[in-house]
């Protein structure tokens, strides 16, 4: 990808992702900012059915998700997906302050941590460095 635009598409290949986020229209949001960059946008809406999208869809490259869900969190659900695959790229994303990305980082399942509300360029920005 071109360092000078974040919002170009990966030069490899289009991913793969799994999307866990319960609001419907943040669902649409990342529909629309990933389209570009997409093979693939599986959506799930809890955490329990992101454990089970992930189980039944080989391939996923990446997951972006969300922390606060219902029935299961998405600190619970990341690590539930992480005993799975040790591997898979695992995004969080959340509202919090951003000086709480490093307790969200630090010691729990995730590659990296996408801040709310989304920016395309910040997303992009970091889905660049990792593919």
């Amino acid at each position: 990808m071109e360092k000078n635009n974040p919002v170009s598409v990966p030069a490899s290949k289009k991913l793969k992702i799994l999307l866990a986020e319960d609001d419907v229209i943040n669902q649409k949001l990342f529909s629309y900012m990933l389209n570009e960059i997409t093979e693939e946008l599986i959506i799930a809406s809890t955490g329990v059915e992101a454990i089970k999208l992930f189980k039944e869809n080989a391939g996923i490259d990446l997951i972006l998700m969300d922390l606060k869900m219902p029935e299961m969190d998405g600190y619970q659900a990341a690590k539930h997906i992480r005993e799975l695959d040790g591997v898979i790229k695992i995004f969080a994303l959340s509202a919090f302050a951003p000086e709480t990305q490093g307790d969200v980082m630090n010691g729990n399942e995730f590659n990296d941590y996408v801040g709310k509300p989304i920016r395309k360029a910040e997303l992009l920005k970091a889905i660049e460095k990792h593919f």
